[in-house]
């Protein structure tokens, strides 16, 4: 029987496993059919491992399933980074990391790979086949550790150097990275520097934290670079309602980040059907990148204005048309002067018109009226009216506030 082992080949799968069975916490032992039950319990042994001190159980109906409790305001970095730092590897790979960066802090002018495996072999007595070692120095190459200089027919390599910095300018960015490693995209990055100097967030902590969104950093990497050179991209997406998948090509233009959710948006133009989309991040699989866009300027300033006409990140139907929608309103002007400031503050370039004393109308037209029924429905109390041409959005939030009356104020209700 192989020995179970606490680091992983495929993040993708524990990407996917973490998500629906910890993340979401909703799934149990039974729903897990991608593979064997003994997949299952060698997957959850192994993120319990690394996150033994967030982890709960509990039992429903359907059995027993576990989930992360976290309460960001006792955590100093997101427990999430432990799965990018569980990469599997192999003895050589450790032998060469150190061997590697040993031999070349001695020799600063740096080495072709043919002279580093004698050299490894001189003083550690270990032989290697020089591809091995040329293979492994090109990974560091790309990884920023070593950079390669053409010397006649060979590549030497040699460290990279090192950012010249006095200790209190380090120290300060050593606080920056605290900030960094929670707050920004590929903030494992900042965790990672932060362990090599032996440091853990002391001075921040955030009310709202998005863990999970961590998890969608690799592929977010694979579109930024294709975005950088105005890509094309094939990617698959994983339906998280069916669970089918399918693949699109498309180009990518914009990362687009909800402030409520932290959710996290691919937003796209398909040159096929000639429109915009948004694709989850969090539902994107794997990402090919293709070839250059050509019209990807003209493409970009087209998202800019068709962006001011979306609520949300909905582009509405295929055939575009714009969506009106009319909201009357009753505000007191004297007393309740902050409900007209959310009208400005969070019409997203909707009209306000006075009508009369304390009655208000907000008008305006978006792609898809249906994302700002949240929003309208937080003025609930104060709506006099309420008109639009998607009939469908408009009927679903009326038919709630009929259901509300019904509720709290009909005839079946005791005082």
């Amino acid at each position: 029987m192989a020995e179970f082992q606490e680091l992983i080949k495929n993040f993708d799968r524990i990407r996917d496993y973490m998500r629906q069975f910890y993340v979401y916490g909703f799934k149990v032992r039974n729903d897990f059919q991608d593979k064997s039950p003994r997949t299952y319990d060698n997957e959850r042994r192994r993120i319990e491992s690394w996150l033994a001190d967030y982890t709960r159980s509990d039992y429903t109906s359907k059995g027993k399933h576990v989930y992360i409790n976290v309460d960001s305001k006792t955590i100093s970095q997101n427990p999430l980074y432990a799965a990018w730092k569980s990469k599997s590897f192999t003895d050589n790979d450790l032998m060469l990391h150190f061997f590697i960066l040993d031999l070349m802090h001695d020799v600063p002018e740096g080495m072709t790979a043919a002279a580093l495996c004698d050299e490894i072999s001189r003083s550690y007595g270990v032989v290697f086949d020089s591809q091995t070692v040329r293979l492994k120095l090109k990974e560091y190459e790309n990884l920023g550790i070593l950079r390669s200089v053409k010397s006649g027919r060979n590549l030497v390599y040699a460290l990279f150097p090192q950012l010249p910095m006095d200790d209190t300018a380090w120290s300060h960015l050593m606080d920056a990275m605290e900030f960094f490693q929670e707050a920004a995209p590929f903030g494992f990055i900042g965790s990672t520097i932060l362990d090599r100097e032996d440091r853990r967030n002391s001075l921040f902590q955030f009310k709202h934290h998005f863990i999970v969104h961590t998890l969608e950093d690799g592929v977010l990497a694979d579109i930024l670079a294709a975005i950088h050179s105005q890509r094309m991209i094939t990617y698959e997406n994983k339906s998280s309602r069916s669970n089918a998948v399918s693949i699109h090509t498309c180009v990518p233009l914009k990362i687009l980040v909800s402030t409520q959710t932290g959710r996290r948006y691919l937003c796209l133009y398909h040159p096929e059907l000639r429109r915009f989309s948004n694709a989850r991040l969090d539902s994107i699989q794997k990402v090919v990148p293709g070839e250059p866009y050509e019209a990807y300027s003209k493409v970009l300033r087209d998202l800019e204005q068709n962006q001011e006409k979306c609520w949300g990140v909905s582009f509405g139907s295929g055939r575009s048309r714009l969506q009106e929608v009319c909201i009357k309103l009753s505000i007191d002007e004297e007393k309740e002067p902050y409900i007209l400031n959310r009208l400005y503050r969070e019409g997203r370039g909707g009209q306000v018109m006075k009508i009369r004393e304390n009655e208000y109308m907000y008008s305006g037209m978006f792609f898809d009226t249906n994302e700002m029924l949240s929003w309208i429905k937080t003025f609930t109390g104060r709506i006099l009216d309420i008109q639009g041409t998607d009939e469908l959005s408009i009927a679903k939030i009326t038919h709630d506030w009929e259901k509300m009356y019904q509720m709290y104020c009909g005839e079946d209700v005791q005082e």
